[in-house]
């Protein structure tokens, strides 16, 4: 086993303060530093600094693309730690590919996977969240990632086929397709699996070295339709039956404040640059639309106005199967009072479904934060009365410390409605934020102090609506230590998670504290 020393005279391990302090933070919560910031750039070498760190002492803490805003890789308290680093992993596999089985490193990116897996003809059967210029594959796994596919693979996690993971003392665990073979892939049912154990987990069991993702044929025909609702009740129904019905790969609908965000946040030269992109398209992404100009002239402003807007992509193995998909989705946003509106939206995301992340902040340079709760189709319109009533108890201090707030919705799969509240706060940006967003949209946003009480309203704000709901059972995403996992189990389910832990983690090395999961009895 190498030791610590070795691996910083390799350049595997940097004690830089600079360095250390660029991961002491995600896009809302700050923490600790490191001691260490481990990047391996191979699989030997990720296991070699796992177990090298883990032995010295240090908690094992690992980070992929850092898109995250629930503290997952931001430790707290006062444990030693070393940051796993891994976007360094980034081999993609494509010898199973004709088996329906794609092996990737942990900090390949989805647009990476997307972009090779599109040069065969194919795709993941979930293919990334909207952050997946910079989002990796590992953490989308740990955080269960949605949106892309999700309308019909609800999460990343269920198109994963099997893992393979470094525990703390530098064993390796393989599950799944994995299980039986480090060099080929094998057929996944064999008795219990334990691959969706580790979806999710935030690196509480192990760091992911190597994820096998199921993949598929790109469709052959792909069309969007957007529709106007006057209530969220409507818009939510629609939404519900079309997840029931498998028509759509994926829906998104804004409420009327969040649209508004949307449209002032792109500007005329984004807009054409976006239409380029879309020229450059074939196949059936520019049917229905009125003429090309109208993507340009759609993209300013038009969804002011129309109410909670809903936007459905579909796609079908032929032209005639994508024309009654679609007339099934128009039949049933018709049924619950939708109005057809220019399908801008759908066509723009279509296209380019890993576009520059800007919008981490809000259209005037605010911080911006999410939170979210899956929730079973008949309880969506509860939840999201639910937050209205938060943010009314609230809104003095909304007011007084100028937050706003807003809500995206989602389908993940067939019965599970997403809905997420953003908030948006004058406040200082940190430097995960200048590393993201383009230098143009840097240049234009005008630098302002930090605000600590607005953030930590924002932060009971967040707690505040996450209660709100916990009476229509909701689920929870990218967990980290943000959402009450720990707390929400009975006492037998508790018992077994923490039971796992002490069985992967004797000695608490593996990110203490996601989940919420105790350490085991007697470690440091």
């Amino acid at each position: 086993m190498s030791t610590l020393d070795e691996l910083s005279a390799a350049g595997i391990a940097s004690a830089d303060p600079q360095l250390r302090a660029r991961f002491n933070h995600d896009f809302f919560n700050s923490g600790a530093s490191p001691e260490l910031v481990l990047a391996p750039r191979s699989l030997a070498e990720a296991r070699e600094a796992i177990q090298a760190a883990a032995a010295s002492g240090l908690a094992v803490v690992p980070r992929g693309g850092g898109m995250s805003y629930t503290g997952g890789y931001v430790a707290a308290g006062q444990q030693r730690f070393a940051l796993v680093d891994l976007r360094g992993l980034t081999a993609i596999d494509l010898s199973s590919a004709d088996d329906g089985i794609v092996v990737v490193e942990a900090g390949v990116t989805w647009h990476q996977l997307w972009e090779v897996l599109k040069a065969r003809g194919l795709r993941a059967n979930f293919w990334g969240p909207l952050s997946g210029l910079t989002a990796t594959v590992g953490g989308g796994l740990s955080q269960n990632a949605i949106f892309w596919g999700s309308g019909q693979t609800a999460t990343a996690g269920d198109a994963a086929r099997g893992f393979e993971i470094a525990l703390p003392d530098g064993e390796i665990l393989r599950t799944g397709v994995l299980a039986r073979s480090a060099e080929r892939t094998g057929v996944r049912h064999f008795g219990p699996d334990l691959t969706q154990l580790f979806v999710g987990d935030a690196g509480r069991f192990g760091v992911k070295l190597r994820i096998a993702l199921a993949v598929m044929p790109l469709p052959q025909a792909t069309g969007g339709l957007s529709f106007s609702f006057a209530a969220p009740e409507a818009l939510l129904a629609a939404m519900g039956d079309i997840a029931r019905a498998g028509l759509a790969a994926q829906q998104v609908g804004f409420d009327p404040v969040l649209a508004n965000l949307r449209s002032r946040r792109q500007s005329l030269g984004e807009d054409f640059k976006t239409l380029t992109r879309l020229l450059r398209g074939q196949g059936s992404i520019l049917k229905g639309l009125r003429d090309a100009a109208g993507v340009t002239l759609a993209g300013r402003g038009f969804l002011e106005g129309a109410g909670f807007t809903l936007h459905a992509m579909c796609e079908a193995r032929s032209e005639r199967s994508l024309r009654e998909l679609l007339a099934e989705v128009t039949d049933i946003a018709g049924r619950h009072g939708g109005t057809g509106i220019e399908n801008t939206i759908p066509t723009v995301m279509a296209a380019a479904p890993f576009t520059p992340l800007n919008g981490v902040i809000g259209p005037n340079g605010e911080r911006w934060v999410p939170v979210h709760g899956l929730f079973q189709a008949s309880r969506a319109a509860a939840a999201y009365r639910n937050y209205l009533d938060t943010l009314d108890v609230h809104r003095e201090i909304m007011e007084r410390l100028s937050i706003s707030s807003a809500a995206l919705f989602s389908a993940a799969g067939p019965g599970v409605i997403v809905i997420e509240p953003m908030f948006f706060w004058p406040d200082a940006l940190e430097e995960l934020h200048r590393e993201t967003l383009e230098e143009k949209v840097m240049k234009r946003t005008k630098p302002v102090p930090a605000n600590p009480e607005a953030r930590d309203a924002v932060a009971a704000l967040r707690r505040a609506v996450v209660d709100a709901w916990a009476p229509l059972d909701p689920g929870h995403l990218q967990v980290g230590r943000s959402y009450p996992f720990a707390q929400r189990l009975d006492s037998t389910q508790r018992r077994l998670f923490e039971g796992i832990a002490a069985l992967v983690d004797p000695l608490g090395r593996s990110n203490p504290g996601a989940l919420g999961l105790e350490c085991p009895r007697g470690a440091p």
